[in-house]
C-alpha cells in the first residue's frame, strides 16, 4: 500500500506537468529550465547520460528522500520535502547526486543489483571532486544510517554503506573493486577476531 501511494504522489504531479507543458513543450524546454535546483543552500544541476537536463520536483508524502523517475524519456528526481528538511545539508547533497547518478549512469536501461552501489559511489566522488564532501563529512552519515536494514534492491545495509562510501572516498577503482576490497577487509577482520577469541584473546601472528 506504501508502494502504491509513492507511485501515485509522483505519478500526478507529473501528469499535471504534462498538462501545463505537454510532453513535447518539456522536452524542448528552454536551456537552463528545470536544470538548476538549490539544495541545501547551494545551486545544484543533474544531466543524464544523453546529455538531457533533469528535472527536479519538491513534493510532499514520497514516501522517501528521493527517486530518479523517467516518464516519457524525460528524467526526473523527485524529492519528499519534509524528508530533506530532517537531514544535515551534506547528506542531502550525496541524496540529490545519488538520484542524478542514476540519471548519469542510465541505471534505467539496464537495472542491476549493482546500481545503488554505483550511485553511492558516483555520489560521493562527485561530491568529493567538487569540494562538496570532506572525508570527517562522509563519515559523520554514519548516525544517520545506522539503523538502516538495506533493501531488496541493492541498498546496503546502514554501517556497510558508510564503510563503502569511504572507500569511493579514498580511491578511485571501480566500484565493484572497491566493493570487493571492502568485503575482503571484511572477511579478514572476521578471521583475525576469531582467531582472537580462539587464543584466550592472545595476539596472533
Amino acid at each position: 500500500m506504501k508502494e502504491i501511494g509513492r507511485i501515485s504522489v509522483v505519478s500526478v504531479i507529473v501528469l499535471l506537468l504534462f498538462i501545463a507543458l505537454g510532453p513535447i513543450g518539456l522536452a524542448k524546454a528552454a536551456p537552463g529550465h528545470g536544470a538548476f535546483v538549490r539544495i541545501a543552500g547551494m545551486s545544484v544541476t543533474c544531466t543524464d547520460f544523453r546529455g538531457r537536463e533533469v528535472h527536479t520536483l519538491r513534493v510532499n508524502g514520497l514516501g522517501d528522500v528521493a527517486r530518479a523517475w523517467v516518464v516519457n524519456h524525460i528524467p526526473f528526481i523527485i524529492m519528499d520535502r519534509a524528508r530533506l528538511a530532517k537531514l544535515p545539508p551534506k547528506l542531502q547533497l550525496f541524496f540529490y547526486g545519488h538520484e542524478c547518478a542514476h540519471h548519469k549512469l542510465g541505471h534505467w536501461m539496464h537495472m542491476s543489483m549493482d546500481n545503488e552501489r554505483e550511485a553511492d559511489c558516483w555520489s560521493i566522488r562527485e561530491g568529493r571532486d567538487k569540494g562538496l564532501f570532506t572525508r570527517d563529512e562522509v563519515a559523520a552519515f554514519a548516525p544517520w544510517f545506522a539503523n538502516s536494514r538495506g533493501s531488496r534492491y541493492g541498498h546496503m545495509p546502514g554501517p556497510q554503506r558508510v564503510k563503502f562510501l569511504l572507500s569511493c572516498f579514498d580511491n578511485d577503482d571501480d566500484f565493484t573493486i572497491v566493493y570487493r576490497k571492502m568485503q575482503t577487509r571484511a572477511k579478514s577482520a572476521a578471521v583475525i577476531l576469531r582467531a582472537h577469541e580462539y587464543t584466550g584473546g592472545r595476539a596472533v601472528c
